[in-house]
């Protein structure tokens, strides 16, 4: 099994983190983890075309490594093997592309909880996910 956990170091994702470490109990075999971050692209492309492409790399790992740390810790707290990884971009387009492209058997997101209508007038990252993937997913509050 293979389980993709998208991550942004928010109380939300680390709460998704735990569910994830719970339900690995009830597997007979330890599931393929991937833990995923979407950085935001910094600035208008032109501001972005005046930094150094070692500027921009750095700047995106260090966000990144931020947001991975508290579900890579509660990982490795409870002694279970995942891979990281960060892409650059709109989080739901990112995260949607990144399933489509590792076809894990489960999404795990964490969810801000926000009513219907307000998640229909202003959208979320995991409204958009669920509706464009057909990989099961399961929202954590």
């Amino acid at each position: 099994m293979h389980i993709v956990l998208p991550v942004d170091g928010s109380t939300y994702t680390a709460r998704a983190a735990q569910v994830l470490v719970q339900q690995v109990r009830q597997y007979k075999e330890p599931p393929r983890i991937t833990l995923l971050t979407v950085a935001l692209p910094i600035g208008t492309p032109l501001a972005r075309a005046q930094l150094s492409k070692a500027t921009l790399d750095e700047y995106y790992c260090d966000v990144s490594a931020q947001a991975l740390a508290p579900a890579e810790g509660a990982l490795k707290q409870a002694g279970l093997a995942f891979e990281s990884r960060f892409v650059v971009g709109d989080p739901a387009e990112q995260i949607a592309t990144e399933v489509a492209r590792l076809q894990p058997d489960l999404l795990i997101m964490g969810t801000h909880g926000h009513s219907a209508l307000k998640g229909f007038v202003m959208g979320s990252v995991a409204s958009k996910v669920v509706a464009s993937t057909t990989v099961p997913v399961l929202l954590v509050r």
